[in-house]
């Protein structure tokens, strides 16, 4: 009795360790199996000595796909913005300024965000022909610290200067998903996200514009700004602190001296913009200051205000709302910058520094 149970407990042990032995080989295999997937595919374009695929920007969320685009040769210019820049088309830009720009503006992206991506642009690019800077309030924020970070996440890892490092991270799910949708991407059957250069035109159909729309959106931001009021008798601008400026200026000191420089701060609607005489308004005020000393002492820099009244700014017909111009209205605001940088004036826009 006892040897019977004794052979059945043996075999039901022998069974167990079978079952282990293909359990986690096979998950090893498996394993080994996708990450081989990953190594080939290489979804974010930046695995050293993966197959040198047609890999193309495919991550929904930027902050992946664009440390890739900052280090390509193929373009010598790159703009760098949140969303406020995402509609200056690298096509147009080319053609203006004669040279070959990636637009790597990112939607809500933090000055911190921005100053590394143009860090990993600057690293290699020794020779970068221009760099277009857009400056929106997360430049312009007062306060003691900024905010680093979105709850988007952002993989510091692929900011560094060491290439290696990317093996330790990408074997995840998040990573196995993109390396489908970048194979699908090769194969024809998904539609590229962002354009080679890092372009997509984010806005809806032109075809859903309703100027009644954006304008009741211009109303409504016209009436927050009145509700301000005025800034208290005491408040000084000068004791202001800005802290992510210094970034910036990091950040322009790191590009190649013959770079040339365009910082521009983006043209909100005149409605958007802070009423005079408000604290906003003072805030903005000395900020602009601050950046134009800024690109003063930065070699081959312009740095120009959009976030003026002026026809652009006043025209409701420019927007989809209070902050985000048209297609149209970008095409606008690129010929300005052209004038910008060969010093010719324009009535959508003031000098900060020239």
């Amino acid at each position: 009795m006892n040897s019977s149970i004794s052979s059945s407990d043996s075999a039901i042990a022998t069974a167990w360790q079978h079952f282990a032995r293909w359990f986690f080989g096979g998950g090893i295999g498996l394993g080994a199996f996708l990450y081989l997937l990953i190594f080939i595919i290489d979804p974010f374009d930046t695995l050293p000595f993966s197959p040198p695929l047609d890999r193309v920007p495919i991550a929904s969320n930027a902050r992946f796909s664009f440390p890739a685009l900052a280090r390509k040769e193929e373009y010598d210019s790159v703009v760098i913005s949140t969303s406020i820049g995402r509609l200056l088309r690298p096509e147009v830009l080319d053609k203006l300024f004669s040279a070959r720009f990636a637009n790597l503006s990112m939607n809500s992206a933090t000055a911190y965000e921005q100053y590394r991506l143009l860090e990993v642009f600057s690293r290699h690019h020794p020779k970068a022909k221009m760099a277009v800077v857009g400056i929106d309030l997360v430049w312009c924020k007062a306060g003691e610290t900024f905010e680093k970070y979105t709850p988007r996440p952002f993989p510091e890892w692929m900011y560094d200067a060491n290439p290696y490092n990317d093996f330790l991270h990408q074997f995840d799910l998040y990573t196995i998903e993109q390396a489908g949708r970048q194979a699908g991407t090769m194969l024809g059957v998904r539609k590229l996200k962002y354009g080679r250069d890092g372009y997509t035109n984010f806005l809806p159909d032109p075809a859903a514009y309703d100027l009644a729309k954006v304008q009741a959106a211009i109303a409504i931001s016209r009436n927050n700004g009145i509700a301000e009021g005025k800034a208290n008798a005491g408040f000084d601008p000068a004791k202001l602190n800005f802290p992510a400026l210094p970034m910036l200026r990091e950040m322009l000191s790191g590009l190649p001296t013959e770079t040339r420089k365009i910082l521009f701060l983006a043209p909100y609607h005149f409605a958007r913009q802070s009423v005079p005489g408000s604290q906003s308004a003072m805030e903005w005020a000395e900020c602009k200051k601050r950046i134009g000393a800024i690109a003063a002492q930065i070699p081959n820099t312009v740095a120009v205000d959009f976030m003026i009244e002026s026809p652009f700014t006043t025209t409701d017909a420019n927007y989809w709302d209070p902050v985000h111009y048209s297609v149209a209205a970008a095409d606008i605001l690129m010929a300005d910058l052209r004038k910008a940088l060969l010093g010719q004036s324009s009535a959508n826009f003031t000098f900060l520094a020239k």
